[in-house]
């Protein structure tokens, strides 16, 4: 088929060509989505704290981070324009479900958040293992490199926040960009730190979430309440949160205390090491074994133990496929207990099975599966999930003979390729023929 790229049954060597004009023009709309989170109050309280007084380095914050003024944002860089929209979308979200007053502006001496490009090389040689960040207290790359030696760039030396920086790749997807906008904008505005243990955040490194979910908003709803004000202690901040909490988030408001395992620096170690790949294949399978070893110890058992087997079996699938499909299944089955077939972890495990599936000619179960996560990923705005699922489900229709729907299927899986990975060092291919072994077990 002319128009078919490097679809589920490319091998390794495939190579990405760009697709016709018009099939990379898709966009994800703008939402609004529904406030409030059905946890505990007390729980969410103890998530605040651990967001707004703490930071990944272990470090400490003595008081609290915010805004004290309107915040206004400036996008500036002509690389950038493109996602201006996707900027705007953010923004309305921010205004409406977290109640914070923040817009753009076209005066960057007004902004007291600027955005601006950088090349993804530049960023990786002062942050390797960062697709894009912020910096505290600077306005540009030119001042952040004058003074990133400097105390003053520092989360832990702000007393309030006034303006910040953040820096983006230009030369990057539009998913990984548009994701970057979530993260980085949500977190300039205070809750800095990053936690594994949360399984609905947009601040967790495992990268499953890519846009702000209503966790992240309520933490900013909270943060920004009148109770609050940059210079509070953990303390003070403490003995307000129950009353606030109760006040803007209903849904949370007298259910009891959930068992948690703590934050364990051990597994996001060797998760991270995992998930490096500049690192060797065999230190990386070694670490993912680890970081499944941490979380099955854990107590309770969380969402964390998924994450290991799901990159335990993405790492092992050339070497042992059958003990990577039983990864897969595993962790399909823990997300589906523990948060349920509507979760965005729990269709990221799903896409593997559909290509088990596929693989073991179970072509009905595939499509099955596909049709059940779409919808999850489409609310996700995840456009990587959404074209694996939608590949997998064309070649489950082929195999039926449903050449009509297998052709539709696969350029709406292109399209969304195109969105998520790019064609620039053969992200799309890996993708692909990683679908491809798991659906090509049987011949193993």
């Amino acid at each position: 088929m002319a128009l078919a790229f490097c679809g589920v049954v490319a091998m390794a060597g495939c190579v990405a060509h760009p697709p016709p004009e018009g099939l990379s023009s898709v966009r994800f709309g703008a939402v609004t989505l529904p406030q409030g989170v059905a946890r505990s109050n007390h729980d969410l309280g103890q998530d605040f704290l651990d967001l707004t007084f703490a930071l990944e380095s272990g470090e400490t914050l003595k008081t609290i981070l915010r805004y004290e003024t309107p915040v206004r944002v400036y996008m500036g860089s002509p690389a950038l324009a493109p996602y201006a929209p996707d900027l705007a979308a953010l923004l309305k979200r921010i205004r409406v479900e977290a109640g914070v007053d923040i817009a753009t502006t076209d005066d960057p001496a007004s902004a007291q958040i600027r955005i601006e490009a950088v090349p993804a090389a530049e960023i990786a040689r002062i942050f390797p293992t960062a697709a894009c960040f912020i910096v505290p207290g600077e306005t540009s790359w030119a001042d952040f490199m004058r003074d990133r030696d400097s105390e003053q760039v520092r989360w832990s030396q702000q007393t309030t926040l006034q303006r910040a920086a953040i820096f983006l790749p230009p030369d990057t997807t539009p998913q990984d960009l548009r994701d970057c906008l979530n993260e980085e904008v949500t977190q300039a505005l205070g809750p800095a730190n990053d936690l594994y243990r949360l399984p609905d955040t947009i601040w967790n490194d495992d990268n499953f979430h890519g846009m702000a979910t209503p966790f992240d908003m309520l933490m900013l709803r909270t943060l920004y309440q009148p109770e609050f004000h940059s210079g509070m202690t953990r303390a003070e901040v403490a003995a307000r949160l129950g009353k606030v909490l109760d006040r803007v988030n209903p849904a949370g408001r007298g259910l009891p205390r959930t068992d948690r395992a703590p934050e364990s620096k051990a597994f996001a170690t060797a998760l991270e090491t995992a998930l490096d790949r500049g690192a060797s294949h065999e230190r990386r399978l070694g670490a993912a074994q680890l970081a499944a070893q941490i979380a099955a110890e854990m107590r309770p058992v969380d969402h964390r133990l998924g994450v290991a087997l799901l990159t335990l079996g993405r790492l092992s699938l050339r070497q042992d496929p059958a003990a990577a499909a039983q990864d897969f299944s595993d962790a399909y089955d823990l997300f589906s207990r523990q948060l349920g077939p509507k979760d965005v972890r729990t269709a990221q495990a799903g896409v593997h099975l559909a290509a088990l599936a596929v693989g073991t000619g179970q072509y009905d179960l595939a499509i099955q599966l596909a049709n059940r996560h779409i919808p999850v990923a489409e609310k996700a705005q995840n456009a990587i999930l959404i074209a694996g699922l939608l590949s997998v489900k064309a070649e489950a229709q082929s195999a039926l003979g449903q050449a009509d729907a297998a052709r539709e299927t696969r350029l709406d899986s292109l399209r969304w390729a195109r969105y998520g990975f790019g064609d620039t060092d053969g992200a799309l291919a890996r993708e692909q023929a990683q679908l491809a072994a798991l659906q090509h077990l049987e011949q193993k």
